[in-house]
């Protein structure tokens, strides 16, 4: 077999694998898309660790031991450690692209700076918890918590549809975003 035949099959997977990158390159995000995601990103990975830290916190709560109110306390650490990036996260988009792009990230920063306070009134009512503390002051402050979340995934989705509200680039660009779009199944299931 000549060295050119045996070049032709390489020849030819190069050809094809050239002609499927470039099907597969076609597709670029917009500008509004791009946003959107940088938004959507931080508050899907944000809401599933909040979901996951409240369902830690119930179960710790319904099978209390000695180290319950310890883990309460971890627990509200993490919460407010995870709230501080998704508010640092926020507050460093740049403004969304089009009119009005300011106005839209200054909407996601200020409930970005209400729910970080919240969660940190959080953390201090979780610190104040003695070793041998009562559980139902644990509950309380625990559903006190999850009533406060639950109110900033509104807002949150609020901002969300003011910032389509503010140009349909825009709104198309969170209806194409996969991290809205798993976002919206998350908040609307929850």
């Amino acid at each position: 077999m000549s060295s050119l035949s045996k070049l032709a099959p390489v020849a030819a997977l190069t050809a094809a694998l050239a002609i499927a990158a470039a099907g597969c390159g076609g597709s670029s995000e917009s500008a509004q898309e791009k946003w959107a995601d940088d938004v959507c990103s931080p508050l899907l990975d944000w809401s599933k660790q909040m979901t996951t830290l409240a369902n830690d916190a119930k179960n710790a709560i319904q099978s209390p031991s000695t180290s319950t109110v310890n883990q309460l306390k971890g627990d509200a650490q993490q919460a407010a450690d995870a709230t501080k990036t998704l508010e640092t996260n926020l507050t460093n988009l740049p403004p969304a692209p089009g009119a009005n792009g300011q106005s839209v990230k200054d909407n996601f920063t200020s409930n970005a700076n209400q729910v970080s306070k919240a969660v940190a009134q959080l953390q201090t009512s979780a610190k104040s918890l003695s070793s041998s503390g009562n559980l139902n002051q644990a509950a309380t402050t625990l559903s006190t918590a999850a009533g406060q979340v639950s109110t900033f995934s509104t807002q949150m989705q609020s901002a969300i549809n003011t910032a389509k509200q503010s140009s349909s680039d825009l709104k198309k660009g969170f209806e194409d975003a996969s991290s809205c779009q798993e976002l919206k199944k998350q908040t609307s299931s929850s």
